[in-house]
């Protein structure tokens, strides 16, 4: 079953100075593992090593070197933080090093998960694969996320079956603004699951780790308002970034030809007039309008009878945390009434962490 996709991208680049403001950032904690290593970090069986083949790697500014904290496989790499700042969130950003034969989440000859669990809850657990193309990886990264793939970056030795991979997964959206208020914080990495085995087999490093609070964290939200004349409009899914929403339609009158969805940036006016705006006047007694359509009147739905649903992606960027926007349902139903328009409830939508 086929779901139309709207852009939305295209608007929220276009619309940032209508953005709320950016979450207050502060870095509680920064390491390039170059030096000495911090007293905040409990390494277990990782040491500092040279990065070989990762130099350079990475964006701008932010680009494996030097040297990374290298770990094998079970082992625990723990940060502890004391006496942060008031905050509602925190943001991850560092550079991981997928070192030689890690064999993803499947047989061969067992699955090798890095799993990243924060005051002691499992946050984030993907598998990462470094053999052939066959070997399954659960980890998908974002555009600009992946730096290198099964390439020989020089820990598995030139020829050998097994390689290396590299990732900048500070540049995941999941990591951008993590849910989090306490005064300390524990984060604890490793690589877990049935296919441990030795450093000189495969390994994981980590480098250029920034930790950051953030407060005024916009939280995501769908919210119902307004009247409807017969259809009715719900969202399920993460109004969050780097996610989206499948939008339903449902009720529609029997007979509808054309259902669609009005996309707005307000639920106050249209063209000077207040919102809501009756349409009795156009024959359409108790049917309504509830946003002022400045993005799209008609945006396509799939149509399957009575329902029809959309999915409406969102983009990555940070910036468009605490981004609101509204939705409308509307259908084409000749005879319904003397307009022909049946419209439904509207939702407010804001984009969150």
């Amino acid at each position: 079953m086929s779901i139309r996709t709207l852009a939305l991208l295209p608007l929220l680049s276009s619309t940032l100075s209508l953005l709320a403001p950016l979450a207050a950032q502060t870095v509680v904690f920064q390491s390039d593992f170059d030096g000495a290593l911090p007293s905040a970090v409990a390494p277990g069986a990782a040491t500092l090593e040279g990065v070989q083949g990762y130099a350079g790697l990475g964006p701008a500014g932010d680009q494996f070197g030097g040297t990374f904290l290298r770990s094998p496989t079970g082992n625990p790499v723990t940060i502890q933080l004391n006496g942060l700042p008031p905050h509602n969130a925190i943001r991850l950003d560092f550079l991981f090093a997928a070192i030689d034969s890690l064999d993803g989440t499947g047989s061969y000859p067992s699955g090798d998960f890095f799993a990243i669990r924060i005051d002691g809850n499992v946050f984030f657990r993907e598998s990462f694969a470094n053999a052939t193309s066959a070997q399954v990886q659960s980890y998908v990264s974002p555009p600009g996320v992946e730096l290198a793939r099964r390439v020989d970056l020089g820990f598995s030795g030139p020829g050998g079956f097994y390689t290396d991979s590299a990732y900048w997964l500070g540049g995941d959206p999941r990591f951008f603004a993590i849910g989090h208020s306490a005064s300390s914080l524990t984060i604890e990495m490793r690589i877990e699951g049935p296919g441990i085995q030795s450093l000189s087999d495969e390994s994981w490093a980590l480098d250029n780790l920034t930790i950051s609070t953030l407060t005024g964290v916009a939280q995501g939200s769908v919210t119902v308002y307004g009247a409807s004349c017969g259809p009715l409009l719900s969202a399920i899914g993460a109004p969050s970034i780097g996610q989206g929403l499948t939008v339903y339609l449902d009720a529609l009158p029997a007979g509808t030809l054309v259902p669609g969805l009005a996309i707005g940036l307000s639920d106050t006016t249209f063209g000077g007039l207040p919102l809501p705006l009756s349409l009795a006047s156009l024959g359409a007694p108790g049917c309504w309008l509830h946003n002022d359509t400045a993005v799209q009147v008609a945006a396509a739905m799939q149509s399957f009878g009575t329902t029809a649903q959309t999915f409406i992606p969102l983009p990555s960027d940070p910036q468009v945390i605490g981004f609101v926007f509204f939705l409308q349902g509307w259908g084409f139903a000749p005879g319904f009434n003397a307009f022909g328009i049946a419209t439904s409830n509207g939702l407010r939508v804001q984009v969150g962490q």
